[in-house]
């Protein structure tokens, strides 16, 4: 492979690593963003009828978003992605976690 191909390669999982955050990112966002999930965190109960299939695939979503994000930082061999992404997940951690409890707790 010439050093071209290889700078445009790592140009574009450079790319797809900080879209692959935003998307889970945006997942999150919409656990989080939903009606009945509010009302579960106000109340410590989901409102009857409440459909949490479509929360508890996004999370997961989200989560392997985040997984892609990382493998594609980390393959494209470039700091400033790589830091990226890790400054991005700092504040995604946690949120991720309270999206898990919220999601899947009874």
């Amino acid at each position: 492979m010439s050093q071209e191909q290889a700078r445009d390669r790592a140009v574009l999982l450079s790319i797809t690593a900080l879209a692959a955050m935003a998307i889970a990112y945006l997942l999150i966002w919409a656990v989080l963003r939903d009606p009945d999930m509010t009302d579960k965190l106000m109340n410590g109960i989901a409102p009857p009828g409440t459909a949490v299939v479509g929360n508890r695939v996004a999370v997961i979503g989200g989560i392997i978003a985040a997984l892609g994000a990382w493998t594609a930082a980390i393959t494209s061999r470039r700091v400033i992605p790589v830091l990226l992404v890790v400054l991005a997940s700092v504040p995604f951690a946690p949120m991720t976690l309270f999206t898990l409890a919220l999601a899947f707790d009874g």
